[in-house]
């Protein structure tokens, strides 16, 4: 509040401090009002979101029960022989895996060069990947070769690149599907040329162009040639190219790779060893997990109904909800949809405690863990129907495969009623609560602009009163005078 600083020119009074005096006092009561009803709202409203927040946790501790997933959980177990990737959802079971032969890439070894600096020949090296007829039938020289034409590539040999380290550089850089390498054999130098993709498809053919104008002697670019159909090799087949030959529960299958995709229905396999005997790879239900994702809902429940007791406790600084009738309705709906009765068709649980999950006199739950896994090993499609309802038969419905009988999708379903984002009671409460703390900055707003006007008109009348007291006072000091200067002339 600002005054117009008319001091004490006429009346001698404080008139800037009686002016603000006046105006605090006529608006101090409505500030102070204003003052307790944002501190309650903004209580209030902290109140209402640490609620839509426990709310909140516990819905999304439901989310996992409700859909089923929760219940899909498994655990998988095998030897060092194969490798399992869970992609989807396997069926509960056993698998025998006998691994006779793992697939293999070919590999080629030229013959022994001085080091990797020795020079080889110029020209063109091209590679062909294919199906081999090896003459013994398994390994060594094959007597045809059958090429996949979308699997041919030249490599360029100049004067740039025509050392062994320098085609080794050339072919790595190309798109041949070889990868070459050198390997040090006693004091020679051997180029090793290795199919990148196993499977008995996957064999090796080079044919050499040589510039000097020869591509089967042997010399130069051609010493680098293996055509066996063409008559030539020049290198030594160190690995045969072979798919990996296994059985899956008796069932003899061959793979190109050893790690194969879909093998099972929500499974891959990686063979690692040829076995002696079938291994065993073991699915099944991961008990412990799904306690655990239950017990996260008890847990996730506990922690709501501490929020809540709380908000609603008389004696408690944080019971800002404290006779709240939307709290109570909220407290009792959640308790009933919770420890209530699901009634499915043939389902031998109906209520928590069947479960071994049991309320207090507090209201808050806790599972015995022993009569969780009981319950569970004994029906567990029972256990997932009681909390996630019924499966569906339609392919269609992908985010949650389940109808809404479980006990998660009533209990979701009452919780959206109160923090469901467009609709929800709370959220809708919020709302209300931000529009009244709005309505008091307005009202703050008004408050300052009557301060003004009090103000304004206080300094006006005193103004006018001290205008007035100085008239006064200059007309009592003439007639004082006048009255001294008679006196004096009398006593002359």
């Amino acid at each position: 509040m600002t005054t117009l600083g008319i001091g004490n020119v006429g009346s001698g009074l404080d008139v800037d401090s009686i002016v603000r005096a006046l105006v605090d006092a006529e608006v101090a009561p409505r500030v102070n009002s204003l003052d307790r009803k944002e501190i309650g709202l903004r209580s209030e409203l902290s109140a209402v979101g640490s609620l839509k927040t426990a709310l909140s946790k516990l819905n999304d501790s439901l989310t996992s029960l409700s859909d089923g997933s929760a219940f899909d959980q498994i655990e998988i177990t095998s030897t060092s022989d194969v490798s399992i990737t869970q992609t989807g959802r396997p069926a509960i079971s056993d698998y025998a895996v006998n691994i006779a032969s793992l697939a293999t890439s070919q590999v080629l070894a030229s013959p022994g060069f001085t080091s990797s600096s020795t020079v080889v020949g110029t020209g063109t090296l091209t590679f062909e990947i294919g199906t081999p007829t090896y003459a013994s039938g398994a390994s060594g020289a094959y007597s045809a070769f059958s090429a996949d034409g979308t699997k041919t590539a030249s490599v360029v040999i100049d004067s740039s690149n025509n050392t062994l380290s320098g085609i080794r550089d050339a072919v790595n850089a190309s798109d041949a599907g070889v990868t070459a390498s050198l390997v040090l054999d006693g004091n020679q130098t051997r180029l090793l040329f290795t199919a990148d993709e196993s499977g008995a498809e996957t064999a090796i053919s080079i044919s050499a162009d040589d510039d000097d104008g020869n591509d089967t002697d042997g010399n130069n670019l051609s010493q680098l040639a293996y055509n066996l159909t063409a008559g030539f090799s020049n290198f030594t087949e160190v690995r045969a190219s072979q798919d990996a030959s296994f059985s899956l529960n008796g069932l003899s299958l061959s793979s190109s790779s050893n790690t194969i995709a879909g093998l099972v229905d929500g499974l891959d396999f990686k063979l690692n060893n040829v076995t002696a005997s079938a291994v065993t790879v073991s699915v099944k239900s991961d008990t412990a997990a799904i306690e655990d994702s239950v017990t996260t809902f008890v847990n996730s429940y506990n922690d709501y109904q501490t929020t809540l007791s709380s908000l609603m406790d008389y004696n408690d600084a944080a019971g800002a909800l404290a006779g709240d009738s939307t709290a109570r309705r909220i407290q009792a709906a959640v308790r009933s949809a919770t420890t209530g009765q699901i009634s499915i068709s043939g389902n031998s649980f109906s209520t928590l405690a069947d479960l071994g999950i049991d309320s207090d006199r507090y209201g808050k739950l806790a599972i015995t863990s022993s009569e969780f896994q009981a319950a569970l090993a004994s029906t567990p499609s029972d256990l997932k129907a009681f909390f996630s309802g019924l499966t569906t038969t339609s392919s269609s419905i992908v985010a949650d495969p389940t109808d809404s009988q479980g006990l998660a999708d009533v209990i979701k379903a009452t919780i959206d009623t109160y923090i469901n984002s467009t609709s929800g009671m709370l959220e809708v409460r919020e709302d209300r609560i931000d529009s009244a703390i709005d309505d008091i900055d307005d009202d703050r707003l008004d408050i300052i602009t009557r301060m003004e006007s009090l103000e304004q008109r206080y300094t006006r009348q005193f103004t006018a009163m001290d205008t007035l007291v100085s008239r006064l006072k200059g007309t009592s000091d003439f007639l004082t005078n006048q009255m001294d200067a008679i006196k004096a002339a009398g006593n002359r």
